[in-house]
């Protein structure tokens, strides 16, 4: 296996269990307690907040696993300490956030334009958060020493799979994305929020295991989908229709199976704007990959706000799934090129 597949592969597992720990631990500690829309606020704004300074100080160093094993690290403290709510959420936020801007950087400063790279990175945390939560609400066991085993493997494959200290980067004079200007990079950012809202505030089929598991497959493939299919299709085709097609579905058939192929198509463009974002910041790809998250937190701000349980009205959804669609279409670059391994050499001196 090439070894940009190896990392890719290390970090994409790692998200898994990143996610799936915290969700765990959180299950477990502070999220059966009646303060709980309160430690969900803190988490969400440690994990999702952070990233973005976290990204821009780790674009300027060349080994970002100090921040990739800090992060696991954190998180397996968190697991140990659930039996305390407040240093759990602490030390599980603050674990999630370097986790992700340090993975994000070492997988995707090589190759930001490339959507399956993308895809491929974020995908597996839907998974992780599902079965995370499943087995701290006890439905299936699970102990917190085996996702604390489960996070040191991670950190030991991070590690082996970056024994040779030579950092890969885009040969110079790679053919660079179309350029994307403040404010098409402000109606990306600002399409991930509205998505944020309305994936949140839709509701699926009735039940407990099979929806939360149905629900993270959808948002897995698509975003993995998404990062596959945008290699052949224009970029405003797939955010256009997928976020169009998925939100309408959604609002219309969530009360029905349908509302899961909406779901998976909805997630189709989360690559593509993570990559618009990314490829218009070059030498910024942490920064980048932390302003979509801080949009991803923003979006679902109003939602705490809301009663426990809150559902959109149909109107609401359709406006805000459509409104996402558009801004998508005009957003997006018309084309961006991908770069290919042949693309990427390997180079000894660190970043400037």
């Amino acid at each position: 296996m090439h070894r940009l597949d190896m990392r890719l592969f290390a970090h994409a597992a790692a998200h898994f269990a990143v996610d799936f720990s915290c969700f765990f631990a959180l299950w477990l500690s502070a999220f059966q307690q009646a303060s709980a829309p309160l430690w969900i606020l803190c988490y969400n704004a440690l994990a999702f907040m952070l990233q973005a300074p976290l990204g821009a100080l780790l674009d300027r160093i060349n080994d970002t696993r100090p921040a990739t094993i800090l992060g696991c690290g954190l998180v397996a403290w968190g697991v140990l300490a659930c039996a305390f709510p407040l240093p759990c959420v602490l030390l599980l936020g603050i674990g999630n956030a370097f986790f992700h801007a340090g993975g994000a950087v070492a997988t995707l400063r090589q190759c930001p334009q490339d959507t399956f790279a993308a895809g491929t990175y974020v995908a597996p945390g839907a998974l992780g958060v599902a079965l995370g939560t499943l087995c701290g609400k006890g439905i299936v066991a699970f102990s917190p020493f085996s996702s604390v085993l489960l996070l040191l493997g991670c950190i030991c494959f991070i590690w082996l799979c970056e024994a040779r200290k030579n950092p890969v980067f885009p040969v110079q004079g790679h053919p660079s994305s179309e350029g994307l200007g403040t404010g098409a990079i402000m109606l990306c950012l600002i399409s991930i929020g509205v998505r944020s809202f309305a994936g949140f505030a839709v509701k699926t089929t009735e039940g407990v295991v099979a929806p939360i598991l149905l629900s993270a497959c959808a948002s897995c493939l698509g975003k993995f989908g998404g990062g596959i299919v945008a290699h052949r299709v224009p970029w405003r085709i797939v955010g256009l229709l997928g976020a169009g097609i998925g939100g309408l579905m959604m609002t219309f058939f969530s009360a029905s199976p349908a509302v899961y192929a909406g779901l998976f198509l909805f997630n189709l463009s989360m690559p593509l704007t993570l990559c618009a974002v990314m490829a218009a910041l070059p030498g910024h790809i942490g920064l980048g990959f932390g302003l979509t998250t801080l949009a991803l937190f923003l979006g679902s701000a109003p939602l705490y706000a809301l009663p426990n349980g809150y559902k959109a009205p149909l109107p609401l959804m359709l406006a805000t799934t459509l409104c996402s669609a558009f801004l998508l279409f005009f957003a997006l670059p018309r084309k961006i090129g991908q770069p290919k391994q042949s693309n990427l050499r390997s180079i000894d001196k660190p970043l400037a």
